[in-house]
């Protein structure tokens, strides 16, 4: 339970207190100013912050977790490379000290490592001598703080990165002993969730240095502990975590190959990384992040296929896939050159009329009124009995209806990533006695529980609505998804994979199903919102309506 609630207040505080940091910055000039070389973004934006989410972390590691004392080595090297964050993202540093201390902080976790007994490192079960195992460490985290630090640029990238990765490591560190990695993996997944909705494109703060080397540094020690408590004897396969981190790591590697060679320093910035190239290719900025999530994505299911299944059908997988992670621009460039999306075109256009009137006018305000109908039923239904878990529920969910309609008052701005929160909370809620396992018997197809019938009814909905939007809204100019959505997508894409194939798949198949369904209905909210934006207010408002209500009948009654 405390890593649920440290999860959702750790959004709410980053939700809360990120506009005071936008303003803060602002007023003292602290800004990314746009290069037109390669910056990607065209008016100065807010950098540091990173900064907010550290203070997140500390606070709930230092009033949580009851073991403060033994991870002082592992915290002290995050203060250090917060302080030279900080500097930087002020006044600007240059390389060679900002690789040094990243060296340092690189030591302190390897401290933390040994102390906590997870300094067992093999390649492919050959165990690895501690003298050979501590420089190969070392220059390991020296390069992934280093190639974090160049991931970071495009909009929400580094925090995509980071949400998977912590995703990936709670899963992991659940069953074993240590109750600090799966916290904080639960409030980095809150914290970077609640910033998303800030750097999410187009991105209203950057992370800066000091965001980048944070999660990076905090991410890598929570992976390294999290592999430890997932393996007998505490082992770390270095194959297993180089398949995890192999997008920055070849990316990194193949810049610094091309900068060497081109007679340039390798460790300044250009514009020949991965998610630089897949934008040139003429490529949305969001839908370069979201390529560049699924590669990450991909390679971190092939690291469970490794780590769970067979080492070498998951070295021949990763050998065969390798290759794209270089090689996604050329093969962008050539579908983009292709008449591939020509032919898309012209199947959108041909689609005959009356089936875009018929989705229009009945299908989706059939679909809608089903939704609502079940909604209804679930906040009067049978609930779990009341613990403390609820009132803390309740609690987060009251304080974020009170900052959505003082956000409405101030800048009328829908916070459309708080309906996905909401939609999370209410089936996590209503989810608890099972009644989304229960069969029943449906039309045609027979057997169902509801939540297959609502993937089945919700899937092709939204996949229609998703390829013909234009037409059925009459415009040309509509976005569906945001940056942040895209982000949220890859996201849980990701989450039921990793699921499917990890040795927790009894505990958290729950959990998967949860967060696939209320990304549907997400999805189809902001669907109904665009056909009917009148309506948009009161959508919104109710999303919350149900989530209260539920809350208050269990905590009431």
């Amino acid at each position: 339970m405390i890593f649920l609630i440290s999860g959702f207040f750790s959004f709410l505080l980053i939700v809360l207190f990120t506009p005071s940091l936008i303003n803060i910055l602002i007023k003292y000039g602290i800004v990314d100013k746009p290069d037109n070389v390669r910056k990607l973004h065209n008016k100065p934006v807010p950098r540091m912050g990173g900064i907010i989410i550290y203070f997140v972390l500390i606070f709930f590691l230092s009033f949580i977790y009851p073991g403060i004392q033994e991870i002082k080595f592992f915290l002290t090297g995050s203060l250090i490379l917060v302080i030279v964050g900080v500097l930087d993202d002020i006044k600007g540093l240059k390389w060679s000290i900002k690789f040094v201390v990243q060296a340092i902080a690189s030591v302190f976790l390897i401290i933390y490592l040994f102390r906590h007994d997870y300094f067992h490192f093999n390649i492919a079960g050959y165990a690895i001598p501690d003298l050979v195992a501590v420089p190969i460490v070392f220059f390991a985290i020296l390069g992934l703080l280093n190639s974090y630090n160049l991931l970071d640029g495009l909009d929400g990238l580094v925090a995509g990165f980071s949400l998977i990765i912590a995703s990936l490591s709670f899963i992991l560190s659940f069953k074993g002993d240590s109750v600090f990695v799966s916290l904080l993996s639960m409030v980095i997944i809150g914290s970077t969730l609640g910033f998303l909705k800030f750097n999410g494109n187009p991105a209203r703060i950057f992370l800066g240095d000091t965001g980048a080397l944070v999660l990076g540094y905090f991410t890598l020690g929570m992976i390294f502990s999290a592999t430890a408590e997932a393996n007998p004897g505490h082992q770390i396969d270095l194959i297993f975590l180089f398949i995890v981190f192999s997008l920055p790591i070849i990316d990194t590697l193949r810049v610094m190959v091309i900068r060497i060679l081109n007679k340039r320093n390798p460790f300044l910035p250009d514009n020949s990384h991965i998610h630089h190239v897949i934008y040139s290719k003429k490529i949305r900025h969001k839908t370069t992040v979201f390529i560049v999530l699924m590669l990450v994505s991909m390679t971190t299911v092939i690291s469970l296929i490794y780590q769970h299944y067979s080492r070498e059908y998951g070295l021949i997988i990763f050998t065969l896939f390798s290759p794209f992670i270089t090689l996604t621009g050329d093969i962008l460039e050539i579908i983009v050159k292709k008449e591939t999306l020509l032919y898309y075109g012209k199947l959108i256009r041909r689609t005959p009329e009356f089936l875009i009137k018929v989705y229009r006018d009945f299908i989706m305000p059939f679909v809608a009124f089903l939704l609502f109908s079940f909604f209804i039923y679930l906040v009067f239904h049978k609930a779990m009995h009341n613990d403390i878990r609820y009132i803390y529920l309740l609690l987060f969910s009251v304080l974020t209806f009170s900052y959505s309609i003082i956000n409405l008052n101030k800048q009328r701005y829908f916070s459309d990533i708080l309906v996905f929160i909401n939609f999370l909370l209410f089936f996590y809620i209503t989810g608890s006695n099972g009644i989304f396992y229960k069969l029943h018997e449906f039309p045609i197809v027979g057997l169902l529980n509801i939540n297959q019938a609502i993937t089945i009814i919700l899937l092709p909905t939204l996949v229609f609505f998703i390829v013909f939007r234009e037409r059925i809204l009459n415009s040309h100019k509509e976005q569906f998804f945001s940056g942040a959505d895209l982000i949220l997508a890859a996201l849980i894409i990701s989450i039921f994979l990793f699921i499917q194939l990890s040795e927790q798949k009894a505990d958290f198949y729950r959990t998967g199903d949860i967060l696939l369904r209320s990304f549907m209905v997400y999805i189809f909210y902001k669907a109904v919102t665009c056909r009917f934006p009148k309506i948009h207010f009161q959508l919104y408002l109710s999303t919350y309506i149900i989530v209260i209500v539920t809350l208050l009948r269990i905590v009431l009654f």
